[in-house]
């Protein structure tokens, strides 16, 4: 029987959705849903020696008489069940501790929706010394508002933060770091945004008011592993600016800070390690399904696509692994083999401007050191762009996924003009790859592997074909939005002719395709995970009884899934004489790159059984540690480098694109969740609210889609916001054309 050729990018992206998930960011400052009986409104506490402000997400304590903030809490759920400790000892300082006078206490407003509280005191010289702090009832965050005399303002705001991990992202660009290095960073350039995270102890995220008065930020890493901070103070302009240095700065004299300091900002705390200062975990009914995914998605963003940043130093720059303090690949970072495209993706799709606006400074990067024949470089060491592997290969991966992420953060983001303005590089970037086209074979010629460097790859090879027929599906999309209508014909006539070949030309005639054929008609084959499970991913199997013999084959190797963790690289080993430089250690491990064609071929398939099998245990390893390793072995142990940023980003790019089904192209947008009631995704201009019943979606852009929503109800009417009606096909799918920008919403005909 024939297989139903599907366009992967309507069809197996975005295949599965599971419960009831919400993803919500609507404004700098996170307000929840409607309370539940079990949350708790807005409550002000006071006794001699201090005073609490809290709803049911954040509880906060001033100390009066050391005039410091000594305790932190937070709950995500809104029910007021506060039991970790977020600061460290030190707490949150206001200029000097306190002489044991305590603090004035002044309520300006109180209600269970509202409150606002000034506390004052003398300073040093005599001269008041302020702090307000307002909390509205659903909020996450407390607003603060300090006011320091002169004789205090070169002491600064200090705070002192029970977390491991921290990252200030500036005017300028990206800062991380980890506790326990006893070192400081110091900036004059406008802080927006400041955060930390921890495996056991939650995260706390400071967001500066707008238009402040001229500070000076460092971040502090203390000696304490367990103890990271930032200090806000006059911009004292110390040597030493801009680099991790030994000590924390000094405190500053009165003659030295000059005048009084005014700082404002607003400190979210939360109980899981992401930060709350975009987002709302709470959901009416909430589970532990969706609060694991919720948790597992902001985890992969802030901690790990977001960690991985380096742009204030280096522009544009996106690096393998944390600074733990030192990264693991030294100075090389846009490694688009296809680690970045993996970074661009999730920050595309993270909902903050912060970090989207991050992910088009290293499309543009990358960009700038484009070749005149359209080769993107492969990475940068030193600053500068180079067009090899670090293993000396030469791969087409860096082409294929630096064009895939800059169609990712287009549709993600909905930056329709910048898509228009950067297309020109896309297509070079898309020609380059078909300049190796051969139309005697029609098939690419390749030179080297695709997104494994190590390996020895030439020829036909099945890796590089099976992505170029993903790429140009993606390109003739792009192509033909951005009114190139011979490009767009062009690539459909070259994929499809591609897709044929590859069945034709490399399936060995039974039960899977072989890694490369030669001009000269012999062939290589390891048997490869990447590319026959990207055949199945991408539709390119004709025939129902081939595939689910593929299938076969490749769970039917002894370490395809080792203790369910990834995807291994081959069933037949890489050995030495097989690898540039003799360099055989990506031969025994699993791969995240590998488990992302994985689950998109167990969706293709409609396995869902193995899908959630695996999908739960990455989540679980995420959602335990937090971070995870570059690969694993043949024992399902961590392999290669800690703190590796691949992982975590996979998982959130399957979360969104396989389990809730949800894809977002620049012509077609596709809601196609895999047996799931309902659930609700928000990601800044992203929303969508599905159920059988009723849809709510909408996209970011302003052009025309093309929406199909799939899993309603066979042959049923739905009525459309506008009232006009519409019925689902005999499969329950709707398909419509509407604009994005715009609330579609249809609801069941009842």
């Amino acid at each position: 029987m024939k297989r139903r050729r599907l366009r992967y990018r309507v069809a197996v992206v975005r295949p599965l959705g599971f419960a009831l998930l919400l993803l919500a960011v609507s404004s700098a400052h996170a307000k929840g849903p409607t309370p539940s009986n079990d949350e708790a409104g807005v409550a002000v506490h006071q006794s001699p020696g201090s005073v609490t402000l809290s709803n049911g997400f954040i509880e906060l304590t001033f100390d009066r008489f050391l005039h410091r903030i000594t305790h932190l809490s937070a709950d995500h759920t809104g029910r007021g069940k506060f039991k970790v400790e977020l600061l460290a000892p030190e707490g949150i300082t206001f200029g000097t501790i306190g002489d044991r006078t305590p603090a004035t206490v002044q309520v300006l407003r109180e209600s269970p929706q509202s409150a606002s509280l000034r506390l004052g005191w003398a300073g040093r010289g005599g001269d008041l010394a302020q702090v307000t702090l307002s909390l509205n009832t659903r909020e996450r965050g407390v607003h603060i508002r300090a006011e320091l005399p002169a004789s205090e303002s070169g002491q600064g705001i200090r705070m002192m933060l029970h977390q491991w991990f921290l990252l200030g992202i500036f005017a300028r660009g990206v800062v991380q770091y980890v506790a326990g290095q006893g070192q400081s960073f110091t900036s004059t350039n406008p802080l927006r945004l400041f955060y930390t995270m921890d495996r056991a102890n939650g995260s706390v995220a400071l967001e500066p008011d707008l238009g402040g008065s001229s500070t000076e930020v460092s971040l502090l890493s203390s000696a304490k592993s367990d103890e990271s901070g930032i200090l806000l103070r006059p911009a004292i302009a110390p040597v030493g600016l801009d680099a991790w240095r030994s000590g924390t700065p000094a405190a500053e004299t009165s003659s030295a800070a000059g005048g009084s300091f005014a700082a404002g900002f607003t400190l979210y705390a939360n109980d899981l390690p992401y930060p709350a200062h975009r987002e709302d975990s709470h959901v009416d009914g909430m589970n532990d399904r969706q609060t694991r995914d919720l948790t597992a998605y902001f985890e992969a963003t802030y901690g790990s696509a977001a960690g991985v940043l380096g742009s204030y130093a280096e522009p544009g720059s996106a690096y393998p692994t944390l600074a733990h303090p030192t990264r693991s690949y030294g100075d090389r970072f846009n490694f688009f083999d296809p680690d970045t495209w993996e970074v661009v993706t999730t920050l595309a799709y993270s909902g903050d401007p912060l970090l989207q606006t991050e992910a088009r400074k290293i499309l543009q990067q990358s960009e700038s050191a484009q070749r005149a024949d359209g080769q993107i470089p492969h990475h940068f060491e030193n600053g500068a762009p180079t067009y090899s592997s670090i293993a000396g290969s030469s791969q087409t991966g860096p082409n294929i996924f630096w064009t895939l992420a800059a169609t990712e953060y287009a549709a993600g983001t909905g930056d329709e003009a910048w898509l228009r303005v950067h297309y020109a590089y896309l297509r070079m970037a898309t020609d380059w790859l078909l300049a190796r086209y051969d139309p005697r074979e029609q098939l690419v010629h390749a030179d080297g592997p695709l997104f494994i460097d190590v390996f020895r790859r030439s020829g036909y090879t099945l890796d590089t074909n099976v992505f170029a027929v993903y790429l140009l599906d993606r390109m003739s999309e792009i192509a033909a939005y951005c009114g190139d209508a011979a490009t767009a014909n062009r690539y459909r006539e070259l994929r499809e002719k591609i897709r044929a070949e590859i069945v034709s030309r490399l399936w060995d005639g039974h039960d899977h395709f072989i890694t490369e054929r030669h001009v000269d008609g012999s062939i290589r084959d390891f048997v490869n995970d990447d590319g026959n499970f990207g055949a199945l991913a991408f539709g390119i199997v004709n025939d129902d009884a081939d595939a689910h013999r593929l299938l076969h084959r490749l769970d039917s190797a002894p370490h395809v899934h080792p203790g369910g963790y990834g995807t291994w690289v081959s069933e037949r080993r890489y050995e030495k004489q097989d690898c540039y430089k003799q360099n055989d250690g990506d031969s025994d491990v699993a791969m995240a790159r590998i488990w992302w064609l994985d689950m998109a071929a167990r969706m293709q398939m409609s396995d869902r059984s193995m899908f959630d099998s695996l999908f739960e245990r990455m989540e679980g390893n995420l959602l335990e540690n937090v971070w995870m390793p570059e690969r694993f072995n043949a024992r399902g142990m961590p392999a290669h480098n800690s703190y590796y940023h691949e992982y975590p980003e996979v998982l959130a790019m399957v979360l969104r694109e396989m389990r809730y089904g949800v894809h977002v192209g620049m012509e077609d947008v596709a809601i196609r969740p895999f047996d799931a009631p309902s659930f609700s995704l928000h990601l800044g201009g992203l929303h969508v609210d599905y159920s059988a019943q009723k849809v709510a979606v909408l996209v970011p852009g302003t052009g025309g889609r093309i929406f199909t929503i799939s899993g309603l109800m066979p042959q049923k009417q739905y009525i459309l916001g506008s009232g006009e009606r519409i019925a689902a096909d005999a499969q329950g799918v709707v398909r419509m054309h509407a604009p994005a920008g715009r609330l579609l919403m249809l609801s069941l005909d009842r």
